[in-house]
């Protein structure tokens, strides 16, 4: 397979946060088969939260062993993966994780940000919050987030990710679009099929209108959604060489979104985020941040 030429959608600077967890080593695997893929500079960074004051407690000397400690887990995890590949820094910062990564993302100009999620839902989550949909939220650029679900197929840093088939959920505007580069770089690089995939959303007020008529507008909307889809995939395909399919689901977004993959088998899910802030993201809420948080595979989520 001809290498295609680097563009701007093609990382050059990958940084990859890590907490040493299980999320965190399945995410060095990816950014690691990225790095190789793509001849990009790898940035392994660990945020060291400052410890609050405690009256039972030296807290200057426990920072002091903490970051100790810390400083000694990076360099041993960041050794072992500049052996395999020699274009790896690595970086101890203090302060809250959201900001460092974001901070560090600017400072270094990073192409990509490859972190991983612990995946929480339900109460849990909204007591810990989600460090990974903050960054999807706030980085200056995409970021590939890989849940704890997901599967290491090795215990060390050896690469592990690789791309059979690629969901692209499209709603047909310009910011859904705008996910594509990424998608055909990926599937070009690692010769993977890519799915293009439109949820015909139903809202409570179909259900107004009676089952039969509902059922009627439903079935004409993914009919020529499908049709205008599968114009789309064709063009794509011819314009870049990727094998690229189309899909028309109704439903939720993100709940068909999260099911499409698991059903279809893919193993990357890419689409763009608003990046809503405020109460502006109270309002709106994330399809973007859902998908991150329920998804089956990993999600490369474009600013």
């Amino acid at each position: 397979m001809k290498t295609p030429p680097m563009s701007s959608s093609e990382p050059r600077r990958i940084l990859v946060p890590v907490d040493f967890s299980k999320s965190s080593l399945a995410a060095l695997q990816h950014a690691l088969a990225l790095a190789q893929r793509y001849d990009a500079q790898l940035l392994v960074l660990h945020a060291l939260e400052p410890l609050h004051a405690d009256m039972l407690i030296d807290v200057t000397q426990a920072q002091r062993d903490a970051r100790a400690a810390a400083h000694e887990r990076l360099t041993k995890l960041a050794d072992a993966t500049k052996r395999v590949w020699p274009r790896t820094g690595r970086e101890l910062r203090t302060g809250h994780p959201v900001a460092i990564v974001t901070a560090m993302a600017k400072r270094m100009n990073a192409d990509l940000i490859v972190m991983g999620t612990h995946g929480r839902t339900g109460f849990k989550r909204a007591l810990m919050g989600s460090v990974a949909e903050r960054v999807v939220r706030h980085a200056p650029c995409p970021v590939l987030t890989v849940a704890l679900r997901a599967t290491l197929t090795r215990t060390d840093i050896t690469p592990a990710f690789k791309l059979g088939k690629i969901l692209v959920p499209i709603d047909f505007s310009n910011i859904a679009k705008d996910a594509l580069p990424w998608a055909t770089s990926l599937a070009a690089r690692f010769d993977a099929e890519l799915i293009l995939l439109h949820v015909v959303e139903k809202f409570p007020i179909d259900y107004l209108l009676g089952r039969q008529l509902t059922d009627r507008t439903i079935a004409r909307l993914m009919k020529r959604t499908g049709a205008g889809l599968e114009r789309m995939a064709g063009s794509l395909s011819k314009s870049t060489g990727v094998h690229v399919s189309a899909v028309v689901r109704t439903g939720t977004p993100y709940g068909e979104i999260c099911q499409a993959a698991k059903t279809l088998g893919a193993n990357l899910i890419v689409l763009t985020t608003h990046g809503y802030t405020g109460l502006k993201h109270v309002w709106l809420g994330s399809t973007a941040e859902r998908v991150v948080r329920h998804a089956p595979c990993p999600v490369l989520a474009v600013r």
